[in-house]
């Protein structure tokens, strides 16, 4: 936990499957220890997305605050999305269709038949 002007810190031992980073308001932390009575899963998928904390049944979601690293991880998320997205195979080109004109449809209700 640290204030914004980085003057105070403090470390909570856990034990994790993986690694991540985030910061959250050291209050807001507190407060959401205290709701689910200590001992919690907390699931994080990135540094600016809301985390998790979940304690026998009981659900609560925290945002995070941005930060630089929660900022560049974002963007780095979003640049290889959209190189995901980008087709790798020229698309062909092909021949404009002759534009068909539409059938009108008759607006008057018609008996359905079994």
């Amino acid at each position: 936990m640290a204030n914004p002007d980085d003057k105070g810190q403090a470390e909570l031992s856990a034990d994790t499957d993986g690694q991540g980073f985030v910061r959250i308001d050291g209050q807001y932390l507190a407060n959401a220890l205290k709701a689910c009575g200590g001992m919690v899963d907390f699931k994080l998928t990135n540094a600016y997305s809301p985390t998790l904390f979940t304690s026998d049944g009981y659900q609560l979601v925290v945002m995070p605050m941005l930060t630089d690293k929660a900022n560049e991880q974002a963007r780095a998320d979003r640049e290889a999305k959209a190189k995901a997205e980008q087709p790798t195979e020229p698309v062909a080109e092909s021949q404009p269709k002759a534009t068909e004109p539409k059938a009108k449809r008759s607006r008057a209700k018609q008996p359905v038949t079994a």
